[in-house]
């Protein structure tokens, strides 16, 4: 597959990454593949443009962002974004091109996280943050939303309550609730302008959809 990526060391890293991903300790689920990755650092890359961030830090950053995986339930989940940032620098030190650029992007990656809390301490840090939770949202957003759910057990909404009205949300037995718990939260968390731009329309359309469903759920399907 040709990418555009205009970076001499892009398909040395992607190799790389890709074999590291056939080799890792758990699988990943769909909503945290490897098309994931190469969305977000096309995302990445078109607000770093719009932004004036160094491109290149915000595409690597996007790359490697996800290097370490654990499940959604996994107790270290929330810690990944920072064992991610602390494998960063040797990955750009080892790929030529990049070693002058090794903590700008492992900045980038420490700070990504919803679950980590991080905060972006860089224009390029908030590119990353941004295109990555762009990814949560609108019909790419839904899919990811039930991929994950599925992949630890989870039902996609409970039976009598779907819309948590007369319960506590759950969003680990109930993927639905995952819309109120996080993802509706994600737009007016966007720290860059061309970032927040396209979380409204993305938004907008995760709107329609659970309108729809709804819609059809009122209806007794």
């Amino acid at each position: 597959m040709v990418h555009d990526f205009p970076f001499p060391w892009f398909e040395p890293l992607l190799a790389r990454l890709r074999a590291h991903l056939a080799d890792e300790p758990f699988t990943r689920d769909a909503a945290h593949d490897l098309g994931h990755i190469l969305r977000t650092a096309r995302l990445a890359q078109r607000l770093a443009r719009a932004e004036g961030a160094d491109v290149e830090v915000c595409v690597a950053a996007a790359l490697l962002h996800d290097l370490v995986y654990r499940p959604k339930n996994h107790p270290e989940s929330p810690q990944t974004a920072q064992m991610a940032a602390e494998l960063v620098p040797l990955w750009c030190r080892e790929t030529p091109g990049l070693e002058n650029r090794a903590e700008a992007v492992a900045s980038a990656v420490e700070s990504h996280s919803w679950s980590g809390g991080g905060t972006p301490a860089t224009l390029e840090a908030a590119v990353v943050q941004d295109a990555d939770r762009l990814e949560a949202l609108g019909a790419i957003g839904v899919a990811r939303v039930f991929a994950t759910g599925a992949s630890f057990g989870a039902g996609l909404w409970h039976p009598e309550d779907p819309w948590g009205e007369r319960r506590e949300l759950d969003d680990k037995t109930w993927s639905l609730d995952h819309f109120e718990r996080k993802l509706l939260k994600l737009a007016a968390g966007m720290k860059t302008t061309a970032g927040q731009g396209k979380a409204a329309d993305r938004q907008r359309a995760m709107l329609a959809y659970l309108s729809a469903l709804r819609a059809e759920l009122d209806a007794g399907n």
